[in-house]
């Protein structure tokens, strides 16, 4: 197929605030997890699929089937 890119397990993104490796971050419509630490404004390869462990915020609850950003 002449226009397959990749396989889009990771996309490249520009990072919207400060990220650690590990963190969730939001651009636009895309939620991924940082692979690497990048400052505001800096490029960050995103992991799209798998499964992750996160924190959350103590105060939340949250269901099975919640979407959780």
């Amino acid at each position: 197929m002449k226009n397959y890119v990749q396989p889009g397990n990771t996309v490249a993104l520009t990072a919207p605030y400060a990220v650690t490796s590990g963190d969730g971050l939001f651009v636009g419509s895309i939620f991924g997890i940082a692979s690497a630490d990048a400052a505001l404004n800096d490029p960050v390869e995103a992991a799209l699929t798998g499964v992750f462990d996160l924190t959350k915020i103590g105060s939340q609850a949250c269901t099975v089937g919640t979407k959780v950003y």
